[in-house]
């Protein structure tokens, strides 16, 4: 049992890896204008393998809370904490 708990929680860690927020602002930020534009997010999400072009505009759509065309360091910041909260969730289901 415990074995299968440990492999759960790896496989939790290599998900939350995956699901993406955590990384630098100016990375992603290629013009450094001080927000990711949905070109700038569509292009890392796609060429990070991690979603279709469709499913990255999504999210885009979901962290741009204030629907301003545009994503701050602050709502990426946001969605990075909501999505290691539901990570933090899963984990304690266990």
């Amino acid at each position: 049992m415990t074995r299968i708990a440990i492999l759960g929680l790896i496989s939790l860690c290599a998900l939350g890896a995956q699901a993406g927020e955590d990384v630098q602002f100016s990375t992603v930020d290629s013009d450094a204008d001080g927000v990711i534009s949905e070109r700038e997010f569509v292009s890392w999400k796609t060429s990070l393998g991690e979603a279709s072009p469709a499913d990255a505009l999504i999210r885009f759509i979901e962290i741009d809370v204030d629907s301003s065309g545009g994503i701050t360091k602050a709502e990426l910041e946001a969605a990075k904490a909501i999505s290691d909260k539901k990570m933090e969730n899963n984990f304690d289901q266990m």
